[in-house]
């Protein structure tokens, strides 16, 4: 997977990339937001979000190969301890 993520920022650009992702990310908010507003038959949007969840999945690991996936798992450990420490004060109440 490395080499295909080198091969497409390569061949496309970080800029196209970084615009993909925006655009990958917009289609998921649709898809998402027409579940919210069409609840009572959801079957009918399941396909087309887990669709653009492997886009937007897909586009964020190019975004991670870009950006230094271990900064990025640096800062996902440091936001999963505060993460737990909100969800142990929750719990408490």
């Amino acid at each position: 997977m490395e080499k295909i993520l080198k091969d497409v920022v390569d061949a496309w650009g970080v800029d196209s990339q970084m615009d993909m992702m925006i655009e990958e990310m917009s289609e998921l908010t649709k898809a998402l937001l027409k579940l919210r507003r069409n609840h009572k038959n959801p079957d009918k949007y399941i396909n087309d979000i887990c669709e653009e969840i492997a886009d937007v999945d897909l586009m964020l690991s190019q975004m991670k190969y870009i950006f230094s996936d271990e900064l990025i798992e640096k800062y996902k450990k440091e936001k999963l301890v505060r993460l737990q420490q909100r969800l142990d004060k929750h719990n408490k109440k």
